[in-house]
């Protein structure tokens, strides 16, 4: 496992880096203003959920319900114990089962390598694998390929639900934008196990004395790598929450996105101007509805030009005439213009 030692060492060197720059995140997000959130939508909310089973999921695992008994720890027996004597006390605890029996031939050939593969691999590895054998010269690295594969499953269906919450079609955009970063976590925690598993020393187990000096790897990397999977997925979900509501790591989206949601608003626009042209035919044809149309105008010609002779609107519209630059008002006259021309030129163009 990683020394604390090293631990001391990193936080000291990434320590007056890191921490600066955490706090200032941490006051951005509670001095941001309530009215600029916004509610999660639904596709976020479903990554969120996606995250919070891989959690537990992945905390689950480290129950001991979900790992093989250790039976040096049950019967809190040395490594070099004898095999008979192991399951002699093992027999007093529980009735012993065919598994127990092969354990106990597998400890007789392989002696003290067989043990310290036992800790460091698991039973499942010693009475599974094929084609090793604790004695053989290479038999660490036999039973390392062995165990990849099963190291490797929980990580990979770790990164399927990762899949899942940073996919843009499932789980949003706020989730997308992570996807990279993701699963190149995913990854690295995946690399760091194997390496740990492949680079173990087993030198304190040999002199080991007490079934408590005893390092058993097997037990432990399963609940390391539960405990890093749900704080990644916490953290994950806490990045992609903070973004969704608008508290944090804003980014601008990008041209195609934008692209895609002006075309949605120009869509809607024609649509709504079709109706209205199709509401206006229906009412040029009839001629009651014409007619209302028309004494609606009157009246609301009549009621305008009574509000323009008020005193109190004839001085406002005074005073407002002479704040007016002319010269700047015919400019942009002339320039409202030229656009609605422009435009009707490109029509007939087109």
């Amino acid at each position: 496992m990683v020394p604390w030692q090293t631990i001391q060492s990193l936080l000291i060197f990434f320590g007056p880096w890191l921490i600066p720059r955490v706090l200032s995140t941490y006051r951005s997000i509670r001095s941001r203003p309530q009215s600029s959130l916004r509610p999660v939508s639904p596709k976020t909310q479903l990554a969120l959920t996606v995250l919070f089973l891989s959690g537990l999921a992945a905390l689950l695992s480290t129950l001991p319900l979900f790992q093989p008994k250790n039976i040096f720890r049950v019967t809190e027996s040395r490594l070099q114990t004898p095999g008979g004597v192991l399951l002699t006390r093992l027999k007093a605890l529980r009735p012993l089962t065919s598994a127990d029996e092969r354990l106990r031939t597998i400890f007789d050939q392989g002696g003290l390598d067989a043990r310290l593969l036992y800790a460091r691999f698991g039973p499942d590895a010693l009475l599974n694998c094929n084609f090793c054998k604790p004695s053989e010269r290479n038999a660490e690295s036999a039973y390392l390929l062995y165990a990849v594969p099963a190291l490797l499953i929980p990580h990979v269906l770790h990164l399927i639900a990762l899949g899942i919450t940073t996919s843009a079609s499932i789980c949003g955009v706020e989730g997308s934008r992570w996807r990279v970063q993701a699963c190149i976590a995913g990854v690295l925690i995946a690399a760091a196990e194997i390496y740990i598993v492949a680079n173990y020393d087993n030198t304190n187990n040999q002199r080991s004395t007490r079934v408590s000096e005893i390092d058993f790897l097997a037990w432990k990397v399963p609940v390391f790598r539960g405990l890093a999977i749900a704080a990644f997925d916490g953290v994950l979900g806490w990045v992609i929450w903070l973004q969704a509501t608008g508290r944090a790591f804003l980014t601008p989206p990008p041209m195609a996105e934008k692209l895609r949601d002006h075309g949605k608003v120009l869509d809607q626009l024609l649509a709504k101007t079709r109706s209205l042209g199709v509401v206006k035919n229906g009412i040029a044809r009839d001629a009651e509805l014409k007619g209302k149309v028309d004494a609606y105008w009157r009246k609301d010609a009549e009621v305008m030009r009574s509000v323009l002779e008020e005193p109190e609107v004839l001085q406002a519209q005074r005073a407002a005439l002479r704040r007016i630059d002319p010269v700047q008002l015919d400019r942009e006259a002339g320039g409202f213009v030229e656009g609605i021309l422009s435009g009707v030129t490109l029509g007939a163009g087109s």
